[in-house]
């Protein structure tokens, strides 16, 4: 308290002389006093008490909650190294196609679907690059609900046990995984083919009639694809330039993406046909059928008749090498008389029936002066009932008379000369 009490008596005696000279100071005098009084309040050490700052409030800001992380869609889009995109569930567990599944409806049942769960979703929600459009439902003969995808109902393998596994793909020929960029798929079912008078046969595999499951290619929707046993390797034998027989057996115009994994990549190709792209499948030109009326339908095996438009898959042999392009005959004539054809095994025959593979092309050169070659529906002369379809230079006499038998052309035509009726022959016409 030294300290205290010496500048307590300084204080005093400045206090006592400002008095006496101003009474006016009284109260600044007060006001210095008790300031300088608090200021020496201190300790012996001249340090001072620090502020008070535990009632000051916390100026740090929280932390901000971490965000939830978002829900997997239903249907997910995932990549595989071995197999690419691939559909699978919110969870990550992969899907699957079933061949016999081909016609959209769901064919794994019973015991069958302790291997192979049903995958059903309600609220569809999907990942970007999958198409709502392509996703649908039904309801299968047990009475549950199954979500499909182009139309193939979508599976479950019941050993795939964690995200991203893909066990259950080409067991038995028949599961594959569920894929959104299949350019072709397998199906396995009754052939029934349709003849061109519209009666239906069950058909084997070797277009027999009989009762039996066949494996066949179809598109990535379950649409059958079919050869035609008159192509040649790389080469479409069928449509014609302006493609007016399309309709009945439309090329199949599909870029080469994935396919199953029993189908080998390097089998398909692709051929231009008169400004558009068919695949192909060793060789084959692939079509579909124009009356097929649902995926699933494989009436084409049976049109004409059976065998002429085969299915294909693994087994089918590479399609065969072009040997011509066209079956030529010369022909000349003998006066007013006859036709003398030569080629194709033919030497000087005298107006000779011929027999034509619808979808081949013959040609015929003539050299008939003053008897024009018709090509005709009715064995008569004149102009009336020429046959065009498929023709070109129809009536020639100097050049060459082209004839592409079209598929759908009568079983009988003949030749002759438009102004003598002996100059004449039939032409049979077959598959």
């Amino acid at each position: 308290m030294s300290k205290i009490n010496y500048n307590m008596k300084s204080i005093s005696a400045l206090f006592d002389l400002r008095t006496y000279k101003n009474k006016n100071m009284k109260k600044p005098l007060i006001f210095l006093f008790s300031s300088l009084f608090l200021m020496n309040c201190s300790t012996d050490d001249g340090s001072t008490t620090p502020p008070d700052t535990d009632n000051e409030p916390d100026t740090e800001e929280p932390s901000p909650e971490p965000e939830p992380e978002p829900e997997a869609n239903a249907v997910r889009l995932l990549n595989d190294g071995t197999f690419g995109s691939v559909l699978a569930d919110a969870d990550g567990m992969s899907l699957y196609f079933f061949s016999l599944d081909a016609k959209g409806d769901s064919n794994c049942t019973d015991g069958c679907l302790d291997t192979w769960p049903v995958f059903y979703e309600s609220d569809l929600t999907l990942d970007e690059g999958l198409d709502a459009d392509d996703f649908g439902s039904l309801t299968r003969g047990d009475g549950d609900i199954q979500t499909t995808y182009k139309g193939w109902p979508l599976y479950y393998y019941a050993s795939d046990n964690a995200e991203g596994e893909i066990n259950g793909d080409g067991l038995n020929a028949l599961w594959f995984v569920a894929k959104p960029d299949y350019s072709v798929m397998m199906a396995q079912a009754q052939l029934v083919g349709r003849d061109r008078d519209g009666v239906e046969t069950n058909l084997t595999g070797d277009y027999e009639p009989g009762d039996g499951q066949t494996f066949y290619m179809t598109d990535g929707s379950g649409n059958t694809l079919y050869s035609f046993i008159n192509d040649t390797n790389g080469v479409n034998n069928f449509t014609n330039d302006d493609f007016s027989n399309n309709s009945l057996w439309p090329i199949f115009e599909e870029e080469m993406k994935k396919v199953p994994s029993i189908l080998n990549t390097a089998d398909f190709g692709s051929i231009d046909v008169f400004g558009r792209q068919q695949l192909t499948y060793k060789g084959w030109p692939l079509y579909h059928f124009g009356q097929d009326e649902a995926r699933g339908d494989n009436y084409g095996v049976g049109f004409p008749s059976a065998g002429v438009w085969p299915i294909v898959n693994p087994d089918t042999e590479t399609a065969p090498e072009p040997e011509n392009e066209s079956v030529e005959y010369g022909v000349t004539n003998n006066g007013a008389v006859s036709y003398i054809l030569n080629g194709d095994g033919l030497t000087d025959a005298v107006n000779p029936d011929l027999t034509l593979t619808r979808g081949l092309t013959y040609e015929f050169d003539v050299n008939a002066p003053g008897h024009p070659f018709l090509i005709k529906t009715v064995q008569s002369i004149g102009t009336d009932n020429t046959y065009s379809e498929g023709v070109e230079n129809n009536g020639a006499i100097d050049g060459t008379l082209t004839f592409t038998v079209p598929m759908d052309a009568p079983d009988t035509l003949y030749y002759i000369c438009e102004f003598h009726s002996p100059m004449t022959g039939t032409l049979n016409i077959v598959d």
